[in-house]
């Protein structure tokens, strides 16, 4: 593997002067009370580092120090895991947290580089590693989220695969796999990529067995899923404590509309938020897939599109497409949809994008809901 190039280094610090300036401009926003739930326990904390956990990050915390409930188990294990051993080293709790997720932030945009030059020239690598640098989103890369960990060995598993390095993708999907629940499906990932390259390897089947790496990995947090609670999916079922179910994809985009520009202090930017992200997702993807001029390997596009529908199809009453401008920002095949657009509109894009990211990344430290 290649060092970090200098365009990893310029997207990382652009995203990181966008963060800090947001910081600042934090301090002059109206403040909203903390909402939903607070691990109490991370208390007495500074100032700057109870800036950046709000909201999830906080579950997190709460799971890293004091285990799983029927409620918190579907928060996925490997970044409390990663939080609870580097607490024994004497780290504070949210400390630990926030240096995991900054490291794999960094990570991510090496791999990215990484994975993208494979397929796509210098410029369009470059246009996409800064089109995730200001994604309006991105501030969850520097909070206690799964996001910076997620596309990190998402993107290794791509990245090994596509090298056909069977062992290193699997066990990189692994990792995906237990980070989040989408990162299971890396698993069609690699078996479509192994069967396209299979005929020409001229290799036993046998090099098939890290392909099911992933599911394996998985099943272990089915196991304790089934020692803790009883139910080997109750990441699954638990959804419902939060108010989640099956909608169709059109429906719930359809329900989010009349509530977009509503005045809703407790949901707002994040609904409206939630509504541009889709909508350019979808315009994204529908360009990848039918327009020529846009490249992408087909792997990528199942994945993207596997990854954009299953939680478009997860709902809320009160929020119909909860949280997915976060759950859009680790989709990598979009980022390349962004890095193939025509300078002006790219530029046009990246300096809204930018704007907004310092905009939400000050909401979002002030307790406004994001996603």
């Amino acid at each position: 593997m290649r060092l970090p190039s200098k365009r990893v280094w310029l997207a990382f610090f652009v995203h990181t002067l966008l963060i800090s300036i947001a910081f600042f401009m934090s301090d002059i926003i109206p403040h909203h009370p903390p909402a939903g739930f607070v691990d109490q326990s991370l208390y007495p904390m500074s100032t700057t580092t109870e800036k950046l956990i709000k909201w999830d990050a906080h579950w997190y915390t709460y799971v890293a120090g004091h285990g799983y409930n029927a409620k918190s188990i579907v928060f996925f294990p490997l970044l409390t895991l990663f939080i609870k051993s580097l607490s024994y080293l004497g780290l504070h709790i949210a400390i630990a947290g926030l240096l995991i997720c900054n490291l794999f932030t960094f990570l991510s945009f090496w791999i990215m580089d990484l994975t993208f030059r494979l397929d796509f020239s210098e410029r369009q690598v470059s246009h996409a590693l800064v089109a995730y640098a200001v994604m309006p989103t991105s501030l969850f890369l520097n909070s206690i989220y799964t996001e910076p960990l997620f596309i990190t060995f998402s993107l290794l598993c791509v990245y090994f695969s596509r090298l056909e390095k069977w062992w290193y993708g699997g066990i990189a999907g692994a990792f995906a796999a237990v980070t989040r629940n989408l990162g299971i499906f890396l698993f069609l990932f690699l078996l479509y990529e192994f069967w396209k390259k299979y005929p020409k390897s001229g290799k036993s089947l046998l090099t098939a067995i890290p392909l099911f790496i992933p599911p394996i990995a998985l099943s272990f947090y089915m196991l304790y899923n089934f020692y803790l609670l009883g139910d080997p999916i109750s990441f699954v079922n638990s959804q419902q404590n939060w108010g989640r179910h099956f909608a169709p994809p059109w429906y719930n985009l359809w329900a989010n509309l009349p509530l977009t520009f509503s005045n809703n202090p407790y949901s707002q930017p994040g609904i409206a938020l939630d509504t541009f992200t889709v909508i350019i997702g979808l315009i994204g993807f529908f360009a990848l897939t039918f327009l020529l001029q846009f490249k992408i390997p087909t792997s990528y596009l199942l994945i993207g599109w596997i990854w954009f529908l299953i939680p478009l199809s997860s709902t809320t009453s009160e929020l119909p497409l909860y949280s997915m401008s976060r759950f859009i920002l680790p989709i990598f095949p979009l980022y390349l949809f962004w890095g193939q657009l025509p300078s002006k509109i790219f530029y046009c894009y990246i300096f809204l994008s930018a704007f907004f990211l310092v905009l939400f990344t000050s909401l979002f430290i002030n307790w406004y809901w994001i996603g």
